[in-house]
C-alpha cells in the first residue's frame, strides 16, 4: 500500500495542471506565493490559496485587479460567478475533507474561472470585480 496523498499535495498537483488554460490565455505563472500560487496578466493578478489542518483543506480563488491608476478591486471566484449570472456563490464551497474532495473542488474552481475568463478579459473588468466584491 502507498503513502495517500495529502490535500495539500492534490492542490499543488492538481491547481497547476487545471488552471493550465491561464497560461494558454496570456497569463504568466504558476508563482509561488504564501499558501498557493497565482497567475498575472491583463492587468489582473488571479491567486489560489489553499490552508490545510489535519485532513481538511480549504481552497479560495481571487482576482485582483493591477495598475497604479484607481482602487485597487478584488474578489473571489464564488462573488465573479454569481455576478456574471453563471450560479451562485455556495456553487463552489472552499472546504473539504481529504485529497479526493480538495481535488473536486480546485477542478471546480478552475472550470468557474475558465467560464469567466471572457467576463475578465473584457474591455474594462474593475467595475465587474468592485461589483462582485460587495456580494456577500
Amino acid at each position: 500500500m502507498g503513502k495517500r496523498e495529502t490535500p495539500e499535495e492534490a492542490v499543488r498537483r492538481l491547481g497547476r495542471e487545471v488552471f493550465g488554460f491561464l497560461t494558454e490565455a496570456g497569463f504568466a505563472g504558476p508563482h509561488e506565493v504564501d499558501g498557493g500560487f497565482s497567475f498575472a496578466g491583463h492587468g489582473l493578478r488571479i491567486t489560489i490559496y489553499y490552508s490545510c489542518w489535519k485532513n481538511e483543506a480549504e481552497v479560495i480563488a481571487g482576482v485582483r485587479i493591477l495598475g497604479d491608476s484607481g482602487p485597487k478591486a478584488c474578489a473571489d471566484i464564488a462573488q465573479l460567478y454569481a455576478e456574471c449570472g453563471l450560479g451562485a456563490v455556495n456553487h463552489l464551497p472552499g472546504q473539504a475533507v481529504g485529497a479526493r474532495l480538495v481535488g473536486l473542488r480546485v477542478r471546480a474552481f478552475a472550470a468557474a474561472l475558465e467560464a469567466l475568463l471572457p467576463h475578465l478579459l473584457a474591455a474594462d473588468p474593475t467595475a465587474l470585480v468592485q461589483r462582485a466584491s460587495a456580494r456577500p
